[in-house]
C-alpha cells in the first residue's frame, strides 16, 4: 500500500510542479489515502530531499524532478505518463546523468557547423574510443512509423557529417588528444520495450541504458559506426607582443 501510495505521490508531484509548484492540498485530494499516511510518505520525501514542501506547497527544481522520474518508475509507474511530465530538458538532463554515471563526458544540445548548415546532437557522450551521438525521443510506439523512422535516418546523416568534420569539432568535444575514435548513432526514450533497431541505429531505454553501455562493444557490429582518425592536435604560437 506504502509502495502504491507513493508511486502514486510521486507521478503527481511530478505532473503538478512540470510550471511551478502546486498546492500540497491538490495533491492529497488526487490521492485516496490517510492524512497520517500522506504526511508520513511527504515526510520521507522530503527528507531524502526528492522535494521542497513547507506545508502548503511543493517544489521541485531540475534535479529533484529528475530524481522523482527515476523513483516512481523504479516504483512501477507508467512510462508514458512519467515521459509526459518531463519536458525535454528534463528528459535530455537524464540521459546525460546516466551516461555520466557510466564513466562517459556529456555535452547537451551540442551544436556544430559544417556543409554550409548547422547541426544539433542532443547528447554527445564520449568515452575512449566512443563518440556516442543521442537522439532523445518520447518514442510510444516504437520505430514503426514514418515520423520515426524519419527522425534516425536524419540522425544518421548528422553522425555521418560530424564523423567528417571531426578533425575541425575534437578539440570542441574535448577528444583532441585522441588519435581514433568510433561515432554511433543511437536514440533513447523512456520507453520500457526492448531494444529495436532500424537502419542498424538502435533505439534503447533509457533505463535500459547502463546494461546496453556495458556491452556496447559487442554490439558494434550490427550498428551504424562510422571509425575515424583524429589528427593530431597542435596549439597554436603565441604570438609576441613588442613594446
Amino acid at each position: 500500500m506504502v509502495t502504491s501510495a507513493t508511486r502514486l505521490l510521486l507521478q503527481s508531484i511530478l505532473a503538478g510542479t512540470k510550471e511551478g509548484s502546486i498546492a500540497a492540498e491538490v495533491i492529497r485530494e488526487s490521492i485516496i489515502i490517510t492524512n497520517e499516511a500522506f504526511d508520513e510518505i511527504v515526510a520521507d520525501l522530503s527528507g531524502k530531499g526528492l522535494v521542497d514542501w513547507d506545508g502548503g506547497e511543493f517544489k521541485a527544481d531540475l534535479d529533484q524532478r529528475i530524481e522523482i522520474a527515476v523513483r516512481a518508475i523504479q516504483l512501477g509507474a507508467d512510462f508514458e505518463k512519467i515521459s509526459k511530465s518531463l519536458g525535454w530538458k528534463e528528459f535530455e538532463e537524464l540521459v546525460a546523468r546516466v551516461f555520466r554515471e557510466n564513466g562517459f563526458n556529456t555535452k547537451s544540445r551540442y551544436r556544430f557547423h559544417a556543409q554550409g548548415r548547422r547541426w544539433e546532437i542532443d547528447v554527445l557522450a564520449t568515452s575512449y574510443p566512443y563518440i556516442v551521438c543521442a537522439e532523445c525521443k518520447h518514442y510510444t510506439s516504437g520505430m514503426g512509423n514514418r515520423t520515426a523512422r524519419k527522425i534516425i535516418e536524419t540522425h544518421i546523416e548528422k553522425t555521418e557529417v560530424m564523423s567528417e568534420h571531426i578533425g575541425e569539432i575534437a578539440k570542441k568535444i574535448g577528444v583532441q588528444n585522441w588519435k581514433n575514435a568510433i561515432l554511433v548513432p543511437i536514440t533513447l526514450t523512456l520507453s520500457p520495450t526492448k531494444m529495436n533497431i532500424y537502419r542498424r541505429v538502435p533505439s534503447v531505454s533509457v533505463f535500459m541504458l547502463p546494461s546496453f553501455l556495458s556491452e556496447f562493444p559487442g554490439y558494434m557490429e550490427r550498428m551504424t559506426h562510422y571509425q575515424v582518425d583524429i589528427p593530431e592536435f597542435k596549439k597554436k604560437p603565441k604570438q609576441l607582443r613588442l613594446g
